[in-house]
C-alpha cells in the first residue's frame, strides 16, 4: 500500500525498492545499511577484513593514506551519496602526484568492494571513475646505454662507502627491488649453482624493520647470478665477516647480506640518502633505487630477451604488468626489429 499523497510513479519506485530489499533479506543479506558513513565502513574494513587478508606493511600504509587523505573528504559522507561522478571530482581535486592518487583510489575501491560483498551496500560506486593521468617524466625513465656506462664509471671511480657501492651494483645487475636486495640472507646466495633466491623483502612498518613476503607470489623466485655479481657477494662476505669480529655479540643480524654498520637491518631510506649524496650535482642526480631496476629491465628488452622471461626475472604478477610498465621500450624495440628485417631483405 503506497503512502498517502504519493504519485503513481513514486509509488512504483518505492515498491521496486521494497521488492529489492525483500529479495536481499531472503538471500541472507540482512546488513544493508547505506545510511552508514564511509568512515563506519572503513572502520569495519580495517577491523575485520584487513588483519585477515592484508600484509601488516600494507595495512600500515593503507591506514596512513586513509587518515591523511581519504577520511577528511569522505569520512563523514553517507555511502549512498557516494557515486562515480563524486569520486571522479574528489580524485581529481587532490594536489598530489597522479600515481599517489591512484593508490588512494585503490584503497577506496577495496573498502567499497568488501562492503558490497558483505551486503552493507548494494554495489560499489567505483566504476568508470576518471583518475588524473600520469605525466610522463624523464626523471622516471631508465638511463640511456651510454649514460648508464658513464654512471658505472662514476660509481667505480668516486671514493665512497664500498658497502653502498656493492648494493647499487647488485640492484643494477639483478633488477631486484631494493627491499628484496636488503632482505637477502646468506642462505639465499648459492655460490655453487650461481643463483639468488628471493624469499623476503625488508619492510619498514612504523619505524620497525621486518622481513616480510615479497610483493606478490610471483616475486618469490630464483634468478641467475653472474660471475661479476658472485664476486660482489664474495667481497661483501669478507666485509660482513670483519664486521662480525668488530661488533662481537652486538651483531644483531649476521645472517643478512647487507646489514647496517651496527649489525642491524639496513634501512632503505639510508641507502637512498647515500645515493642522493653520491649523485648530487652530477648528470645522475635524478637516479633512484627503483630506476636501477628499470635500467636492468630496459637493457634486457633492448637485447631482445623474451618478455615472459623478463617478467619472471622481475617478479611481476603477470606479463601484462611488464608490458604496461615498459610499453615505450617495447614500442621502440619493435621498430628496431622491423628495421633490422628490412635491412636484411634489402641488402
Amino acid at each position: 500500500t503506497p503512502p498517502d499523497g504519493v504519485t503513481p510513479k513514486k509509488a512504483e519506485k518505492l515498491a521496486q525498492e521494497y521488492a529489492f530489499e525483500f529479495e536481499r533479506h531472503c538471500k541472507g543479506y540482512s546488513q544493508l545499511n547505506e545510511n552508514m558513513r564511509f568512515s563506519e565502513l572503513a572502520d569495519w574494513y580495517f577491523t575485520n577484513y584487513a588483519p585477515q587478508e592484508l600484509k601488516e606493511s600494507t595495512i600500515y600504509t593503507y591506514k596512513g593514506q586513509y587518515k591523511n587523505h581519504i577520511e577528511p573528504v569522505l569520512g563523514n559522507v553517507k555511502v549512498k551519496d557516494i557515486n562515480a561522478p563524486r569520486l571522479t571530482q574528489i580524485m581529481q581535486s587532490y594536489n598530489l602526484n597522479p600515481a599517489t592518487v591512484k593508490k588512494l583510489y585503490v584503497i577506496v575501491q577495496s573498502i567499497f568492494r568488501r562492503g558490497a560483498e558483505q551486503g552493507f551496500i548494494r554495489d560499489t560506486p567505483c566504476r568508470n571513475v576518471i583518475l588524473p593521468k600520469r605525466k610522463k617524466s624523464r626523471k622516471n625513465k631508465a638511463l640511456e646505454e651510454d649514460k648508464l656506462k658513464r654512471f658505472m664509471e662514476y660509481l667505480e671511480s668516486k671514493p665512497w662507502d664500498e658497502d653502498f657501492k656493492r648494493i647499487i651494483k647488485v640492484l643494477l645487475y639483478t633488477g631486484m627491488r631494493s627491499g628484496e636486495c636488503l632482505g637477502l640472507a646468506w642462505e639465499d646466495i648459492d655460490f655453487e649453482n650461481n643463483t639468488i633466491s628471493i624469499n623476503h623483502t625488508l619492510t619498514d612498518i612504523g619505524g620497525k624493520h621486518e622481513l616480510t613476503p615479497p610483493k606478490t607470489k610471483k616475486s618469490i623466485r630464483t634468478i641467475g647470478m653472474s660471475k661479476t655479481v658472485a664476486n660482489i657477494f664474495q667481497e661483501q662476505k669478507k666485509y660482513t665477516n670483519d664486521l662480525r669480529i668488530a661488533l662481537g655479540d652486538n651483531y644483531a643480524h649476521p645472517e643478512m647480506v647487507f646489514p647496517s654498520a651496527n649489525g642491524n637491518y639496513r634501512d632503505r631510506s639510508s641507502v637512498l640518502t647515500s645515493l642522493k649524496r653520491f649523485t648530487k650535482g652530477t648528470e645522475f642526480e635524478h637516479m633512484t633505487l627503483h630506476k636501477l631496476r628499470h635500467c636492468n629491465a630496459t637493457m634486457l628488452l633492448n637485447m631482445g630477451v623474451d618478455l615472459k622471461i623478463i617478467s619472471d626475472h622481475l617478479g611481476h604478477c603477470d606479463i601484462n604488468v611488464t608490458a604496461d610498465i615498459y610499453a615505450d621500450v617495447l614500442s621502440s624495440t619493435r621498430k628496431v626489429l622491423a628495421d633490422s628485417i628490412e635491412k636484411k631483405l634489402t641488402e
